[in-house]
């Protein structure tokens, strides 16, 4: 078997990694021997806290905001580099990209589509630019590696990998993301609980489990575009939390905000839109369902107010209703005038805000007791009138 073109040694580890799933036997034996050699650069020491901080974010109390370019610049890196910008100032933390070699991504069967993709495509030049544009503009770059061949080039480019939902099942390029050593983002559009059980395992192989825990984050994804609202489904978010205990998330494909504010209440800690510079008058699919800087900017203050809300899990009085407690609680008051001297009896005693002396539910100790000072209609019980 000849050995592909992105898979020659020399590349990096990383494509060696996926060379030994993608080519067993004999040429696999190649690549074993490569990833071996280089396995101290794929490896970092992994610190099981580390994704707590992403994009600049830390998500235990806030949340990430990618902002998908994706394909909508078209190929156009100067329409890229404009969508990017508006992004930064709209309040992205992240601003993602689509990579692949169009032969890679699509298959010639569709001469449309490949065309279009060849249009589409932006060249390694392209990507760099970008990312540097994004570092000084104070957001982070990154892109999903469409197709395999672009995840060494990515992994060293980008502050995160992410996958795409479509290769939730491919094994090579989750295996090869996991053991690149950055926060890797897993997209679980079209998928089932069993099939997402498989890619975490793929994970857990390459990154333990501490790297499952500390820079691993599910995004849950419907992959209709756009999708119906009622179809958002995002009680999956907590679903997701609970059973691979990792950093959530969502990734959006509903026309609006709603969607996402529901995530965030839900506990999703990072949010992916699909974002362009403007929508109307675009042939190109994901355009429509993209938001623009002004849509960008009233969901980062949504979800900050959202996320803000969350609070922990729990029932505990806040610090802001404190002082409302004695307010807003009923006491024991006089039913009647009250002479000194009076043994108290049931009928003596009613109840009214605030409960500054005796509870309501103390009104039973009260009963039998002797007044030492005379009470007025409608005045509270002070402790120190009871004999």
């Amino acid at each position: 078997m000849p050995i592909p073109e992105f898979a020659l040694p020399g590349r990096d580890a990383l494509t060696a990694r996926v060379a030994v799933v993608m080519f067993p036997g004999d040429v696999g034996a190649v690549f074993t021997r490569r990833a071996a050699a280089l396995e101290g650069t794929c490896r970092p020491s992994l610190n099981p806290r580390d994704i707590l901080n992403l994009f600049g974010r830390n998500l235990n109390r806030e949340v990430a905001l990618i902002a998908e370019i994706g394909v909508n610049h078209e190929g156009d890196v100067e329409a890229a580099s404009r969508m990017l910008a508006l992004a930064a100032q709209s309040g992205a933390d992240a601003v993602k990209f689509q990579s692949f070699t169009p032969e890679r991504y699509v298959s010639t069967d569709d001469p449309v589509r490949i065309e279009r993709y060849r249009k589409f495509a932006l060249d390694e030049r392209a990507h760099g630019r970008l990312a540097d544009e994004a570092k000084k503009l104070g957001v982070a770059f990154f892109s999903t590696p469409v197709s395999e061949d672009w995840l060494p080039l990515l992994n060293k480019l980008g502050a995160a990998i992410k996958i795409a939902s479509g290769d939730l099942t491919f094994e090579p390029v989750i295996r090869a993301a996991a053991a690149a050593g950055k926060p890797m983002i897993l997209s679980t559009g079209l998928g089932t609980v069993e099939e997402i059980d498989q890619a975490v395992g793929w994970c857990r192989d390459e990154m333990g489990e501490d790297g499952v825990s500390g820079r691993l984050v599910l995004m849950h994804c419907v992959s209709a575009y756009p999708t119906p609202i009622e179809e958002a489904n995002v009680l999956s978010v907590p679903f997701l939390a609970q059973r691979y205990r990792c950093a959530v998330g969502y990734s959006n494909h509903v026309i609006g905000w709603e969607a996402c504010a529901a995530a965030v209440a839900l506990g999703a800690q990072v949010i992916e839109v699909h974002f362009t510079d403007r929508k109307d008058g675009r042939e190109f699919r994901d355009h429509a369902l993209s938001m623009e800087a002004a849509d960008l900017k009233l969901l980062r203050q949504t979800i900050d107010r959202v996320a803000a809300s969350r609070g922990l899990i729990g029932k505990t009085r806040m610090p802001s209703e404190l002082a409302n407690v004695v307010l807003a609680r009923k006491g024991v008051v006089a039913a009647r005038d009250l002479p000194a001297g009076t043994t108290l009896k049931r009928d003596d005693l009613m109840f009214a805000r605030p409960a500054r002396e005796f509870a309501a539910s103390e009104i039973g100790t009260l009963v039998g007791r002797r007044l030492s000072t005379a009470v007025r209609l409608g005045q509270t019980i002070p402790r120190a009138a009871i004999a």
